[in-house]
Parts: structure tokens; sequence; C-alpha cells
């Protein structure tokens, strides 16, 4: 009797359990779950309502989402709006969110219309202020249309017995727009930005929109291979054309150990020429084995030794190579070892080169650059992140929220696109916990990077590595 009274007065109490662990999910403080009327310029034009009150009370694991707790707003546009093409967007915000509970796969969400489970996804990485887009760009007519949310602690997970007693408090928003928000191949991550949330950053010198953290939720399914969405670029596909707005991938898992190049240096000794205009890891990519799913030969050690290379299990297959575009790669070269994240982006982006060295290349597949693994990291709060960036990537041994809060920070050295001057065999590595520079000719882990079209969409998936976005593209 004495834990139901706790449970009744102190919500933020929950009675133990031995075996299982479970937490108080309550909405807006106490409320009934609230559906603000907070609409973004077209207010005239967008009705949504609630429908069955889910109050405050705990959440138990279950097997699946209808073991959760629930709720139902209905979406419509005005009939004065009958002629004119509405989109409506809905998000769950976070009021209060437990420590632990924001770190917890099992705790998850769905949204679900019409019998259909349109999106789920997890809360991972989310704080007091931060959302989660639930569904967004939805055709609305005038006719309501139910949409069910569920949140729900998935019992087939192992589950953290320290989320008990934790309290997560949301509310739901309705938005709309005219078109669809806000541009077809990147609207999804345009506005994630736009509402603030915690686990994308645009603050490198052009304002790119990019991932960060340890696990954010950026999985995409391409080329049949998880990869992940390194942020939505400024792009142009020729060196007169016009920008474009591109969602940047890298393969989640390394196609194996390379060399950057093989060729004889005739400058300082060493093996590998830093020109990625003509080296071999471009070659293999752009031309070789891996592009077109075929044994292919590799250098892969500084003695120029060859071996045969089969890519036709991991090659780009030909379904995908239709997303794929050429794009301006920037090949400025970067000096000395003390660079900040943003003297590295602007280096890259410079006209510096060596011996005449080309200063960008067009072309389809290339490597992240080092600038990128930079602006990854999260720290380990806001105030640490701002400590990162603007420490030399080079020291970054020496902290390791910077290292260890970045997605892209892998269990292996790994090539970047960074040619060093002054070194004409030299181009800059990504280690376990920082960068570094090494020899061309020595074989590190690669990871193709590629700008997909711009036409390119995300109509499903919620971005988790169980459930990562999938792509269409409108030709």
């Amino acid at each position: 009797m004495k834990k139901l009274i706790i449970l009744i007065i102190i919500i933020f109490v929950i009675a133990s359990s031995s075996t299982l662990a479970f937490f108080i999910w309550n909405n807006n403080s106490n409320q009934d779950i609230a559906v603000d009327l907070e609409l973004n310029g077209l207010d005239a034009y967008i009705n949504y309502n609630k429908g069955t009150d889910v109050l405050t009370g705990t959440l138990l694991p279950s097997t699946d989402y209808s073991g959760g707790i629930s709720t139902e707003i209905e979406l419509w546009k005005n009939i004065s709006a009958e002629d004119r093409t509405i989109y409506g967007h809905i998000y769950l915000d976070i009021t209060t969110i437990g420590t632990n509970l924001s770190n917890e796969e099992a705790l998850k969400w769905a949204i679900k219309s019409n019998g259909e489970v349109l999106n789920t996804g997890n809360f991972i990485g989310q704080t007091e202020g931060s959302y989660v887009a639930l569904d967004i760009n939805i055709p609305l007519s005038t006719t309501k249309q139910l949409f069910q949310i569920y949140i729900w602690l998935d019992e087939s997970m192992e589950i953290n017995d320290n989320i008990e007693g934790e309290t997560l408090s949301t509310k739901v928003r309705a938005e709309a727009t005219e078109v669809v928000y806000p541009e077809v191949g990147v609207k999804y991550i345009s506005s994630l930005i736009y509402y603030g949330n915690e686990m994308i950053n645009n603050d490198d010198p052009d304002g790119n929109i990019r991932y960060m953290g340890k696990d954010p939720d950026n999985y995409v399914l391409f080329n049949n291979e998880l990869w992940r969405i390194i942020g939505m670029f400024d792009v142009k596909s020729s060196l007169d054309g016009p920008y474009e707005k591109r969602l940047k991938i890298i393969r989640n898992e390394s196609i194996g150990t390379y060399s950057w190049d093989s060729s004889e240096s005739s400058i300082y000794g060493g093996c590998g020429i830093n020109d990625w205009t003509q080296s071999d890891l471009m070659k293999l990519l752009n031309n070789g084995g891996y592009w077109n799913k075929t044994e292919d030969l590799c250098f892969n050690d500084k003695n120029n030794a060859t071996v045969e290379c089969d890519f036709s299990d991991i090659g780009v297959l030909n379904e995908y190579k239709n997303f794929i575009s050429d794009a301006l790669w920037n090949l400025g070269f970067c000096d000395g070892e003390n660079l900040k994240t943003d003297d590295m982006y602007n280096c890259e982006r410079s006209n510096k080169n060596f011996v005449d060295r080309p200063v960008y290349w067009i072309g389809k597949i290339g490597l992240l650059y080092a600038s990128d693994y930079g602006y990854a990291t999260s720290g380990g709060n806001k105030s640490e992140r701002n400590i990162c960036v603007n420490t030399s990537l080079f020291e970054w041994n020496n902290n390791s929220n910077c290292y260890n809060n970045n997605y892209l920070n892998k269990t292996m050295d790994y090539w970047s696109l960074n040619p060093r001057i002054n070194y004409t065999s030299h181009s800059f590595v990504i280690t376990n916990y920082n960068v570094s520079i090494n020899n061309n000719a020595l074989p590190k882990g690669v990871f193709p990077t590629l700008y997909l079209k711009s036409s390119v969409q995300i109509t499903g998936g919620s971005g988790t590595s169980a459930n990562p976005y999938i792509l269409s593209i409108n030709n």
C-alpha cells in the first residue's frame, strides 16, 4: 500500500521491480497530451485536434507498440484551402526526459494511420527542448486523417535497470507548409535543423547542415547496405554550374584497407603521390572494380605489392548508380599540425596546392574530409563540443569526449581526401583518436563517400540502424 501511495502523490517515483525496468511517462507536466495550435505560417489552412486523452501513467515493457501508451490526432485542411496544396508535419516535442531514458534503445515511438505504421524510432540522444519528427510532408485534404502515436518499451531488448523511476514528458505539435518542406531532396534533415534538433549542427563557415554525436539517427539504406548521412551541402556538379543542396553519405563499413596511391614520389622520398585526380584509390572507386563490381588490381602496401580485389559483392549496384551524379570536390592542400576544424575546412576549400596540383576534382565517389570528422563530434555537452572544434584535430587524443562522441570515429585508421602541402606523398588519416598524417602507399581503411542527386528523397524509415531511411528518386 505504501508503494501505491508514492505512485499517486509523487509521480516521478515508481514502485520498484526485481526483474524488469519501467518508468513513469507523463505528458506536459501532468496535463493531457495537448495539441497546441503552433503553425508555420499557414494557420488559416490547417486544422487538427486530439482524440482520446492520455493521462499520466506507468509504461511497462511490451511485445510491440500496441502495448504502450498512445494518443490520437486528426489532421486536415480547411475547406477554404480546398484548391491549395497543403502539407502537414507532426512532431513530438520533448518537455523532459531522464538521462538514462535518452540513452535507452528499448524506449521507442511509432506513428500509425489507416492501419499502417508510417514511421518508428527511439529517443536516443533526445534532450529537454528537442523533438522527434514523427511524420512530415503529409498531403492534406479536407477529409480528416486520423493518426495514432505510440510510446512503448520493447521487452525483446535488454533494458537498463537505471531507467526505473525516470520520467518522459512530451507534447504533440503539428505544422503546415504549402510546398514540400523545404526541398524535395533534402526535406527531412532541413526540417531537423529548422527546429533546432540537438543532433544537428550548422556551424561550419558555410552553414552546411551536419549530423553529430556518438550515434545519431542518420542511417540510410543505399546500395543495399547501411550508409550514414554526413549532412546537407551546397554542391556544384561542374566548375561553372549552379549550387544544389545535396545529401552527402558515407558507407558505414569499410570496403577494406588500401593505399591512397602507390606510385613513386620523386620528392622527399617515400611512395605515393597525393594528387587525388591521378591516385590509385580514385581510379579504384570511380573507374575500377568498386564502381564496376569486378575484380581489380589493388596496391595495398608501401612496397607496391598488388593483390586482386574482388568487389563483386560490395561494388555499386546498377540500380543505385542513378542516385549518384558528378560533384565538384575541393582538393585544397592543408599544412601543419595545428589545425582546428574550421581551419581544416577553410584550407580544404582554398587554392593552396603543391607543384601545380589541381585544387578541385569532378567525380562521383570520394572520401570524407578531415573537417567532416571534426564537425561530427558532439563532445560531452555543448560547451565541450565548442572546446573540441576549437582544438587542433591532431590533439583530440587528449580529450576522449571529442572522439568518443563522434559517429565517424571508427575502429580502424582510414583515409580522408585531404592531401598535405609540402609533402608530395602524404595525406591526412582519421585515427581512433584524432587526425594524423601518413604515407600514401600505406594500407588504410577506405569508406566510400558520395553526394546523392538533389532529386533523391527520403521516403521512409526513421534513421536508426534497425530502421534506416529509405531512398527514392524522381528522374
